[in-house]
C-alpha cells in the first residue's frame, strides 16, 4: 500500500520548506554581527516563516503519516508544554539579574566608603597636617617614629583635591608588614591595627562585590540559551496549533467522497462514441482531483480481462492517491483499504470502471457495514 502524503498539508509544507531554504541561502551565511542562525532566530519575519513551516510539518506528520487519536492528541500537550517551559526557564536569569542589581549597587557603595575610610585613616598619621603637628601631639620618642613615617610616605601621590590615589593606598598596604616589625610607638601600632582591620573589611567588601556582579550578569551558557528561546516558542506554538487542527478534524471530520478505480483502468463499452466517452471521463477525473476529493486504486489481479470490443483506458495514480492490493474477494477485509477507510470520514464511495459482480457485491456489503453509500459506475 502506498502511504498518502495528505495533499492539504504536504504541498504547503514543501513550499514553506523551500522558503526557509531560500532564506538560509540568502542570509544564513552572510557576514553579520552575531552567529547566522541566531540572527535568523531574532528576526520576526523569519520566525513567522519557521512557524508556518512547522505547523504544516506537524499537521502532515500527526494527521496524515502517523494519525493520532484523541488520546494521542492529549499527549501532544506534554510536548508543547515542555518546549514552552524550556523557553520560560531562561527568564529566571532575567529575574535573578534584576533582583541583585540593588544589592550590587549597595555593595559597590559600601566598598567605596571603605576605600575612603582607609585614605582618611592613612592621613590620620602620615597626612601633611598631622605630620607638622606630630612633635606637639606625641612624646619625643613617639614623635621621632611618626616623623620617620611621614618622611617615608611624603611622596605619596595625591589627586587634585588633595586625596590619596588608589596607587598610594596600595603602597601603604604593602608596607604595613615592614612597619610592624620596625616601629613600636603606640600611635604607629594603633594606626597600623586600624588599617589592618580596614583592609580586611575592604577585602570582604570586594569579595561581596565580585559575587554580586556575577549574579547580575548572565553566564555564557545562559546567553546562548536565551538566543534560542524564540525558536523554542515557535516550536511550541506550531505544535499547539497543529494539535488544535487535529482535534477539530477528529471531532468534526469533513465528509468525503471517494473514487475507487480498479486495476488502474476505466472500461468504455464498445457501442461507439469512444472518443466522446473518454473525453468526458478525463474531464470528470480532472474535476474530481481539482475539487480535492479522494481517489484510491485497488489492484485486483484475479479479475478477468475485459471484452475485446470494450476499450480500456489506463488511469495513472496521482502522487497523493493511495494504492491497495487485493488478492481475492475473500480477503477484502485484509487488503488495507478497510483499515484506511476506517480512519476517514467517507460519505460516498464511487466504484468506477468494474463489472465483476462478486467484487461489486463485496464492496456494497462493506458499505452497508461502514454506513457508506456505494455507487457503481461500471462503464462509460
Amino acid at each position: 500500500m502506498k502511504k498518502s502524503l495528505n495533499k492539504p498539508y504536504f504541498a504547503p509544507m514543501a513550499v514553506w520548506l523551500c522558503v526557509v531554504a531560500v532564506l538560509l541561502a540568502l542570509y544564513g551565511f552572510a557576514d553579520v554581527e552575531v552567529p547566522q542562525l541566531i540572527y535568523l532566530s531574532l528576526a520576526p519575519v523569519y520566525l513567522l516563516v519557521l512557524f508556518i513551516f512547522l505547523y504544516y510539518f506537524f499537521c502532515w506528520s500527526f494527521i496524515s503519516v502517523f494519525p493520532l487519536g484523541e488520546i494521542g492528541w492529549k499527549r501532544v500537550d506534554y510536548g508543547w508544554l515542555l518546549l514552552a517551559s524550556l523557553a520560560l526557564i531562561s527568564e529566571t536569569q532575567s529575574v535573578r539579574t534584576e533582583w541583585f542589581q540593588s544589592d550590587y549597587r549597595l555593595a559597590k557603595w559600601h566598598e567605596a566608603s571603605i576605600r575612603q575610610r582607609i585614605k582618611a585613616e592613612i592621613d590620620d598619621l602620615v597626612g601633611p597636617e598631622h605630620c607638622r603637628a606630630a612633635s606637639t601631639l606625641y612624646s619625643a620618642p613617639d614623635a621621632v617614629q611618626v616623623n620617620e613615617l611621614c618622611q617615608r610616605f611624603a611622596a605619596l601621590g595625591r589627586t587634585a583635591e588633595g586625596g590619596l590615589t588608589d596607587l598610594s593606598v596600595a603602597k601603604v598596604s604593602l608596607a604595613l608588614e615592614e612597619i610592624r616589625s620596625g616601629y613600636s610607638a603606640k600611635p604607629v601600632v594603633a594606626w597600623q591595627d586600624r588599617l589592618n582591620a580596614s583592609f580586611a573589611d575592604l577585602e570582604q567588601a570586594d569579595t561581596e562585590v565580585r559575587r554580586l556582579y556575577k549574579l547580575t550578569r548572565a553566564t555564557n551558557a545562559e546567553t546562548v540559551y536565551r538566543y534560542f528561546v524564540p525558536v523554542l516558542l515557535v516550536f511550541a506554538l506550531a505544535l499547539r496549533a497543529s494539535k488544535v487542527t487535529g482535534e477539530v478534524l477528529l471531532k468534526a471530520p469533513r465528509k468525503r467522497k471517494v473514487w475507487m478505480i480498479i486495476n488502474r483502468r476505466m472500461v468504455i463499452d464498445g457501442l461507439g462514441f469512444v472518443r466522446g466517452a473518454r473525453s468526458r471521463f478525463d474531464e470528470a477525473l480532472r474535476n474530481w482531483r481539482v475539487a480535492k476529493w479522494d481517489v484510491v486504486h485497488l489492484a485486483c489481479p484475479f479479475l478477468p480481462e475485459v471484452s475485446a470490443q470494450d476499450t480500456r483506458v489506463a488511469v495513472a495514480p496521482g502522487f497523493y492517491e493511495n494504492e491497495f492490493q487485493l488478492a481475492s474477494v475473500g480477503t477484502f477485509e485484509q487488503c488495507g483499504f478497510v483499515e484506511w477507510a476506517a480512519r476517514q470520514s467517507i460519505e460516498t464511495l464511487y466504484l468506477v470502471g468494474e463489472t465483476d459482480l462478486a467484487l461489486i457485491e463485496r464492496v456494497r456489503q462493506w458499505g452497508e457495514t461502514a454506513k457508506v453509500e456505494v455507487l457503481v459506475r461500471e462503464r462509460i
